[in-house]
């Protein structure tokens, strides 16, 4: 009992290190930019020693790396929920995007690290991990709506990729405004496509016919 008890101790304390390493980095990234900070920064920013530090990361951008795989998994959570509730075309585009957005305003910090490194982190998003699952499953999820009838044939992953991309610019545009109704630019974004599906399927029905 003892040595399960001491175990967890040092388990828990491996997770608190290693949240206020996360934690430390997101402020000074959101504040002072991924390029311009240094792993010294993150390091005093924790609270931490240097040496309890790199046990955990090797550098900055191991954390950011981190950072942006925990983010996609909430989207990725958020999104896949959103869209199995969905009764419309509609909601199945817009609440997506709504789930996202909720998501994003309950902390700015994440909407405030994605404005300041914005090539940055859309570099870490889009190589790989939780979004491409992300872009994998909405491809999914569109290939059966057009199964069902609900969308009409269309070119579909240059499509999910689009989605993706004008979410993760709508982000920026939060991160700057905070005038903006969340609600109704889900709807607008979830229009625009929806429309756009229409427009497109009349026009070509697959990604192959965007090839040369």
């Amino acid at each position: 009992m003892k040595s399960s008890h001491l175990v967890s101790r040092r388990e828990d304390n491996k997770t608190r290190n290693r949240n206020s390493i996360i934690e430390a980095a997101r402020k000074v990234f959101a504040s002072i930019g991924f390029e311009a900070c240094s792993t010294r920064e993150i390091i005093r920013a924790s609270g931490l020693a240097q040496g309890t530090f790199y046990n955990y990361y090797k550098d900055k951008e191991s954390v950011m790396q981190d950072i942006a795989d925990e983010l996609s998994e909430g989207i990725r959570s958020g999104i896949r929920e959103a869209r199995a509730k969905a009764t419309t075309p509609l909601a199945f585009l817009s609440d997506a995007y709504f789930a996202v957005f909720n998501v994003m305003m309950q902390d700015r910090t994440h909407l405030e690290l994605i404005a300041r490194n914005r090539d940055i982190i859309r570099g870490y998003l889009f190589q790989g991990g939780p979004m491409t699952y992300i872009l994998e499953e909405l491809d999914r999820d569109v290939e059966n709506m057009i199964s069902a009838g609900s969308f009409s044939a269309h070119p579909i992953h240059i499509t999910s990729v689009m989605m993706v991309a004008a979410g993760f610019e709508a982000m920026v545009l939060l991160a700057n405004e905070n005038r903006y109704d969340i609600r109704k630019l889900s709807d607008f974004l979830g229009l625009l496509f929806q429309g756009g599906i229409e427009r497109v399927s009349q026009m070509m029905k697959d990604d192959g016919e965007l090839f040369v």
